[in-house]
């Protein structure tokens, strides 16, 4: 796998014992820690938060703290330059779908950057926003696919 955008909550849920999604976010993390598979962001994304322009990089700034092993990620994805930059969609058409498919502005943003990603794969444990049905939907209509960690664990 070339690429992959990661939802904050894959990365937060390697630290959450009472997440069900858990055992399956450290596999996830330790796969990406072993690997050559890029993490896709936004343009102008920083772990610095003095510095970073970026949406994503707001999310993860926020939620993600050091020791927790979604930082130990993102820390050594950027030191190894594996970090794939691109900007969020300016497709009209594709926006104005996500601006009404998706309720969570924050995850329109995520939603935008894996339009223009390479492989088009939104990792994320969010069925609030990414229902099952709205996944297919989005797959079917944009190509886009969207899965929890477990299901694209083999395949990094």
């Amino acid at each position: 796998m070339i690429d992959i955008v990661v939802d904050t909550c894959v990365l937060v849920h390697a630290n959450n014992a009472k997440s069900g999604y858990q055992k399956q976010s450290i596999a996830f993390i330790e796969k990406l820690l072993d690997n050559t598979t890029l993490i896709t962001v936004d343009v102008g994304f920083s772990l610095d938060e003095t510095t970073n322009s970026s949406y994503l990089g707001l999310e993860y700034i926020t939620h993600i703290t050091p020791g927790m092993l979604g930082y130990d990620l993102l820390q050594k994805i950027a030191l190894s330059q594996r970090f794939n930059f691109v900007e969020q969609s300016d497709n009209v058409t594709f926006n104005r779908y996500v601006n009404r498919l998706i309720i969570n502005r924050k995850d329109r943003h995520f939603t935008k950057v894996t339009y223009n990603s390479i492989e088009k794969t939104l990792v994320t444990h969010d069925f609030t926003d990414y229902q099952k049905a709205k996944r297919k939907k989005i797959k079917k209509d944009y190509s886009l696919i969207i899965v929890v960690a477990s299901e694209i664990n083999g395949n990094l």
